[in-house]
C-alpha cells in the first residue's frame, strides 16, 4: 500500500500534532496577529511563508472598497451659503469666470438681493438689467435668469476694458460708451459712488472670508499652546 502524501510536502517531517496546529493557525490565525497586520497585507499568520514557501499561495482576500464619504465644503462655499441666492450666484459666476463674491457684491449694491426690484429707470431684478438685455421668452425676475444674464454682461464689460474692474463696473452702471467717451470713470457722481460701493462690499466679503478661513487654525494653535 502506498503512503498517503500530505498536501504540503514539507509538513510530513513535523508530525501530525504539529501539522494540525499549523493548519489551524494558517486558516484561522490568532486575533492578536490579525489586529497588528494591515488589512491589505498578503502575508500569512505568524509569517509561515518564510518557513514554508509552499503556503505563500494562500493569501487573505483584499479588503472591500469603502464608499467614499461626502466632500467637506470649503470655507468659501460655507461663507457663500449664507448669502441669498448663493447657488444661483455661484453657478452664474462660474459660467463666466467671475469671482462669486464679486458677483454677490454687485447684486447687493444693485438690489440688496431683492429679485422683484424695479428702479425708476426701469431696471429689473437682482442685477437691475434693462428689458433689452433679455430675450422675449426670458423672465427678468427669475433669479437664475437675471443672474446669468447679468454675469454675462459684467464679464463682457471686463473683457472690453482689458480686465480693469473699476471701468467694467462703471460700464455696467453707466454704459460702455460713457466710459469710452471720457476715457475712464465718467464724472457722474452716482456712477462713482456705485463703483466705490461695489468695491467696498467686495473687499469686506474677501476680508470676512479670510478671517473665517483663519479662525480654525487660530483655535488649533490655542489648543496646542
Amino acid at each position: 500500500m502506498s503512503k498517503t502524501r500530505l498536501p504540503f510536502p514539507r509538513l510530513h517531517h513535523l508530525g501530525s500534532a504539529v501539522v494540525s496546529a499549523l493548519l489551524l493557525l494558517l486558516f484561522l490565525g490568532p486575533a492578536s496577529t490579525r489586529s497588528s497586520e494591515p488589512e491589505s497585507s498578503p502575508t500569512l499568520p505568524l509569517h509561515l511563508e518564510r518557513h514554508f514557501p509552499e503556503l505563500a499561495r494562500v493569501v487573505s482576500a483584499p479588503p472591500a472598497a469603502r464608499p467614499a464619504g461626502r466632500r467637506t465644503p470649503s470655507a468659501r462655499e460655507r461663507y457663500l451659503a449664507a448669502i441669498p441666492y448663493s447657488q444661483e450666484i455661484r453657478r452664474a459666476a462660474r459660467s463666466q469666470g467671475l469671482d462669486s463674491l464679486l458677483l454677490a457684491s454687485v447684486v447687493e449694491a444693485e438690489s440688496a438681493f431683492r429679485p422683484d426690484a424695479v428702479s425708476p429707470k426701469g431696471a429689473l431684478g437682482l442685477m437691475q438689467l434693462l428689458p433689452l438685455h433679455f430675450a422675449a421668452h426670458e423672465e427678468p425676475f427669475d433669479p437664475a435668469v437675471n443672474l446669468a444674464t447679468g454675469a454675462e454682461y459684467l464679464a463682457q464689460m471686463r473683457r472690453r476694458f482689458d480686465g480693469d474692474l473699476e471701468l467694467a463696473l462703471a460700464a455696467y452702471h453707466a454704459g460702455p460708451s460713457a466710459v469710452e467717451r471720457f476715457g475712464g470713470l465718467p464724472p457722474y457722481r452716482e456712477t462713482r459712488q456705485y463703483v466705490g460701493r461695489v468695491l467696498d462690499l467686495y473687499r469686506v466679503h474677501q476680508s470676512s472670508l479670510s478671517e473665517r478661513s483663519a479662525a480654525p487654525l487660530e483655535r488649533f494653535a490655542q489648543r496646542g499652546s
